[in-house]
């Protein structure tokens, strides 16, 4: 009990402080007073052009007003070292002077306008990753006075490493000169290796701390989450007032996870009970923030649905990923692919490998001898973070060789493939596989289509309400009806699926993957082709770069313009 009393006196003394030194920035960032300004010591003056400001507490404010006034930017950010001085240009501080305590219709220059992107993990080089600085992108070119303020945790990088890795891994070339990083210390407090327990609780309370910690650290004028971190909203909008932007990928927390407890099998037990106790409550406060939000942006149908369900006040647009579609489409004239199905996926459980390995040692067993055809060979194609995936791997290979006896001729895995390897097997296999059950989106599904393979995915969520869809070649646009006319797929389910049931009760149930692997193996080279241009039309349109760029200026920027006015 006092233990207790301890922990919560500590997070109400932070909460308290947090919220002390938010008030005092939001009273003077936006209009600092001239009293204020002096406030701040000038350390030294390290040359005749240049000044070294010091404070402990109010540099952020500073550095919003000379970002706001300044043509070069980039001068303005912490780079890393979480000083307490910052290095100005004189005239751009005598400039801020000057305009202390000004309406903006008196101010002696025209304001940039300061994005922030709090993506504390901008440097990972995944799908989030590629959404935030595609919107980056298209926030730059929409106006010459945009800039990008981008918070991030990854001090062990620099900000040549971290542009120059954007450009080798998403082949965007951004306008450097308007792009500002600032380092936060705090990354830690919204990693699931801190909170073993409690980690919802935990991470909501680290990603408030964070926020505040990237607020205190320079002010801006619109923020925009592009990681999922709603619990920080609070403190941008009730204390900066600034519209909130927030693309959310997946809910922290659903529906599905509610009922996955309320109807297990343990659901009479104390511990099922008190943990569905704790996820409501926790829904509930999930629900409050996602209030707070201008525009609601999600990444597929699956994910718009769950938010629109929870966040009942704030209306959600869906903005697909950008998924470069236009750099993996290849001109073919006819069908000539390898007889191989590709798995790109990383090596994790809940891709759902060993279902793949089962569901093919079946389809094997039940092959004829008087067949025409020869099974397709499969290939795993995946990257390993850490020994656990590569042991992982080693178990895969021992079911798939030993427990199976799968020839090691029809199955190889290969692991931590450069990019340039992984886009041949794509554009020289036939098919590609998805597993997972529930997949938010999908986006190697997206890249199976645009290079020509014919997916075979699991029937729900993204692949299933976005991707794969029935595709009127004639019209070019989405079909009504899916059939071989206009089908770009090919769908399954399995006994393993937590939802099996209700699914294969569905008087529209669909097959095993057993059976696709059959009735795939059993198409002519033209229904192939065909099944092929349909899905690069679908993913082509649906899902390119200069989609993102279009649907980004429609819901985020417009709306901002609007905000305004």
């Amino acid at each position: 009990m006092i233990l207790i009393t301890t922990i919560l006196v500590l997070l109400i003394s932070t909460l308290y402080l947090c919220f002390r030194v938010l008030l005092k920035i939001t009273y003077e960032y936006r209009r600092p007073s001239s009293k204020f300004l002096r406030e701040f010591k000038i350390d030294h003056k390290e040359n005749d052009s240049t000044l070294v400001i010091k404070s402990r507490f109010y540099l952020g404010c500073l550095r919003y007003q000379l970002l706001k006034a300044s043509s070069h930017v980039t001068e303005y950010s912490n780079d890393d070292t979480f000083s307490s001085c910052l290095k100005v240009d004189r005239k751009e501080w005598d400039t801020v002077i000057a305009n202390a305590g000004r309406g903006s219709e008196e101010k002696l220059y025209t304001d940039n306008k300061l994005y922030g992107f709090f993506h504390p993990y901008c440097n990972a080089g995944g799908g989030g990753e590629k959404v935030l600085w595609k919107a980056i992108e298209t926030v730059l070119r929409n106006d010459k006075k945009n800039v990008a303020i981008v918070y991030t945790g990854d001090v062990d990088a620099s900000r040549s490493q971290i542009l120059d890795n954007v450009n080798t891994t998403f082949g965007y070339k951004l306008e450097e000169s308007r792009v500002v990083f600032i380092y936060l210390r705090t990354r830690f407090l919204v990693s699931d290796r801190t909170w073993p327990v409690f980690t919802l609780l935990g991470q909501a309370f680290g990603s408030f701390i964070l926020t505040v910690e990237a607020y205190w650290r320079c002010p801006v004028d619109f923020w925009c989450d592009t990681m999922g971190y709603p619990f920080g909203y609070p403190a941008i909008r009730f204390m900066a007032d600034m519209p909130i932007i927030a693309y959310t990928h997946f809910p922290v927390i659903s529906t599905d996870m509610l009922d996955k407890l309320k109807f297990s099998e343990t659901s009479n037990s104390f511990r099922t009970k008190a943990k569905y106790i704790y996820w409501s409550i926790f829904m509930f406060f999930y629900e409050w923030v996602g209030s707070l939000v201008f525009v609601s942006i999600t990444n597929s149908t699956w994910t718009n649905n769950h938010i629109k369900s929870i966040w009942r006040d704030s209306h959600s647009e869906i903005i697909y990923p950008p998924c470069s579609t236009e750099r993996l489409v290849i001109k073919e004239d006819k069908w000539n692919r390898k007889n191989q199905a590709v798995v790109l996926a990383q090596f994790r459980n809940e891709k759902r490998h060993q279902l793949i390995i089962q569901e093919y040692s079946k389809y094997l067993a039940e092959l004829s001898t008087t067949e025409n055809y020869e099974p397709p060979k499969i290939i795993f194609v995946g990257s390993t973070r850490s020994q656990n995936d590569k042991d992982y791997v080693e178990n895969l290979k021992r079911l798939a060789y030993i427990n199976y006896r799968i020839p090691m001729h029809l199955m190889e895995f290969v692991t931590d493939a450069p990019y340039e390897d992984i886009k041949k097997y794509l554009h020289e296999s036939s098919y590609g596989i998805n597993a997972m059950w529930n997949e938010h989106f999908g986006i190697a599904v997206v890249e199976y289509a645009a290079a020509g393979l014919i997916p075979l995915v699991h029937a729900s969520a993204g692949p299933l309400l976005d991707i794969v869809v029935p595709w009127d070649v004639k019209n070019n646009k989405e079909a009504k009806v899916n059939n071989e006319q206009t089908r770009t797929g090919f769908f399954f389910i399995s006994e393993e699926d937590p939802d099996y049931v209700k699914t294969a009760n569905d008087k529209n149930a669909y097959n095993s993957l057993k059976d696709i692997f059959k009735q795939v193996s059993e198409l002519c080279d033209t229904e192939k082709f065909e099944i092929s241009k349909r899905g690069k039309l679908c993913v082509s349109i649906k899902f390119s770069d200069a989609k993102f760029d279009e649907d980004w200026d429609k819901y985020v920027m417009d709306m901002l313009d609007l905000e305004i006015i």
